[in-house]
C-alpha cells in the first residue's frame, strides 16, 4: 500500500485537544519555574542585599532583565507545547475522519498518518481491523450467494400451487441479498 503523503496547513487541528495539552505543560511548567526559580531568585536577593544594600538600584534592573527573559521563555515553552501537541492531535484527527468514512460503509478507507507522527502503531492495528471487518463482509457475502442459491433450488422443488412458500422464499432470499450491501468492500 502506497503511503499517502500530506501536510496540514492548520496548527490547531483539534483546538480543545491541544489547548489542553498545551494549558496542562505550561501550567506544568510555569509551576516548576515559580517554586524552583522563585526560591534561588528570594535566597539570592536577600543574600545580595543584606551583604551590600547599595546594590538595590542594580537588582531592580536585573529583575526588569529577568521578567523580560521569563516572557521570552514561556513563549518559547508555549510554541514548543503548541507543537508537540499538534504531533498527538494530527493523528486523533485524522482517526476521527476515518472513523467517520468508515462508518458510512467504506471499508476499503484505510487511516493513513504522515510519517513521524504519533500513534503510527494505533494507525496499524486500525487498519489491521478495517481490513478484517472487510474480509468478513466479504465472507458474509458469499455465504449469503451460497444460501441465496439453496433457496433457489428449494424454490424449483416446491409441487406446483405452493405460491405463498414460493413467495415467502423469494422475499428471504430479496433480504438476504440486502444485509451487506451498505459495505463497500
Amino acid at each position: 500500500m502506497a503511503e499517502q503523503k500530506f501536510q496540514r496547513r492548520t496548527v490547531l487541528v483539534k483546538r480543545q485537544l491541544q489547548l489542553k495539552y498545551v494549558g496542562i505543560i505550561f501550567a506544568s511548567v510555569v509551576l516548576g519555574m515559580l517554586m524552583v526559580g522563585g526560591d534561588i531568585y528570594y535566597t539570592m536577593t536577600h543574600l545580595i542585599l543584606n551583604e551590600n544594600p547599595s546594590l538595590a538600584s542594580t537588582l531592580s534592573q536585573v529583575n526588569t532583565m529577568l521578567i523580560l527573559k521569563l516572557c521570552l521563555y514561556l513563549g518559547i515553552m508555549f510554541l514548543v507545547s503548541l507543537f508537540w501537541s499538534h504531533r498527538f492531535a494530527g493523528p486523533i484527527y485524522r482517526f476521527e475522519k476515518s472513523a467517520q468514512v468508515i462508518a458510512t460503509g467504506d471499508l476499503t478507507h484505510r487511516v493513513s498518518l504522515r510519517t513521524g507522527d504519533d500513534l503510527l502503531e494505533l494507525q496499524e492495528e486500525f487498519n489491521a481491523m478495517v481490513s478484517a471487518l472487510q474480509a468478513q463482509v466479504a465472507k458474509d457475502r458469499t455465504l449469503i450467494g451460497h444460501l441465496g442459491t439453496r433457496i433457489d433450488e428449494a424454490i424449483k422443488q416446491l409441487p406446483d400451487g405452493n405460491d405463498a412458500a414460493r413467495d415467502r422464499l423469494n422475499e428471504l432470499r430479496a433480504e438476504l441479498s440486502h444485509i451487506t450491501t451498505g459495505f463497500k468492500v
